[in-house]
């Protein structure tokens, strides 16, 4: 299967943006995470959990913790040309849910979340079983 379903764009911040400006983003989007970008590339992934453990648990002043003080750098990417499996994988490897989607260039082009391939999982397991009790006679033994 290929991730050119979450090829959506994804929702980025800049390292020179205050926490409260990247929380009310995630607010707007409704999304959980933003991929932090230097120009067009990702250069880290900042999530809600840690806007709370980073800056609300600390104590610090949200208006000007800047995100490069409290982002995740250097997060695990994928390449577009990259299986939902290869996700699957580096997610399970790496303890990681959500997998920003680059270019040959390192420009972002999606995200990739493991709420979103549990979504689709499921989807694909529904449309099976479907199929399956279609498929099989009410007669025949099991």
């Amino acid at each position: 299967m290929s991730l050119s379903r979450f090829e959506h764009g994804a929702v980025s911040a800049e390292l020179t943006e205050s926490a409260t400006a990247v929380a009310r983003r995630m607010r707007d989007f409704r999304v959980g995470c933003v991929v932090v970008t230097q120009g067009a590339r990702a250069v880290g992934i900042l999530t809600d959990r840690d806007l709370v453990m980073r800056v609300m648990a600390d104590a610090r002043e949200p208006e000007k913790t800047l995100v490069s003080e409290i982002v995740t750098y250097d997060p695990t990417t994928l390449q577009q040309t990259d299986s939902i499996e290869t996700a699957l994988r580096l997610m399970r490897e790496r303890g990681v849910r959500r997998l920003p989607i680059v270019r040959y260039d390192g420009k972002v082009t999606g995200i990739v979340t493991a709420d979103d391939l549990t979504v689709l999982l499921a989807e694909e397991l529904a449309d099976l079983g479907a199929g399956i009790q279609g498929n099989v006679s009410a007669a025949e033994s099991r």
